[in-house]
């Protein structure tokens, strides 16, 4: 845009500019939607995976005998 900005009235006319303008704010716009839908999938998927996490441990407390947790043995 700085470079832009540089040729208006030189090789670029107002309308140009505006034009570039909207293109760039444009694609900003669509950068930013696509980061923040995968920051939102992100989350929602360590969010999904914490949650089983917990249950599955409680389940684990719940039922020691049948537990994933096992002590760790010393030799």
């Amino acid at each position: 845009m700085d470079k832009v900005m540089q040729e208006l009235g030189k090789s670029l006319t107002d309308q140009d500019v505006n034009s570039l303008a909207a293109q760039h704010f444009e694609s900003q716009q669509d950068l930013e939607n696509k980061w923040s839908n995968e920051l939102k999938q992100s989350t929602a998927i360590q969010k999904q995976e914490y949650q089983e996490w917990v249950i599955k441990l409680h389940q684990d407390l719940k039922n020691p005998n049948n537990s994933s947790l096992r002590p760790v043995e010393k030799s």
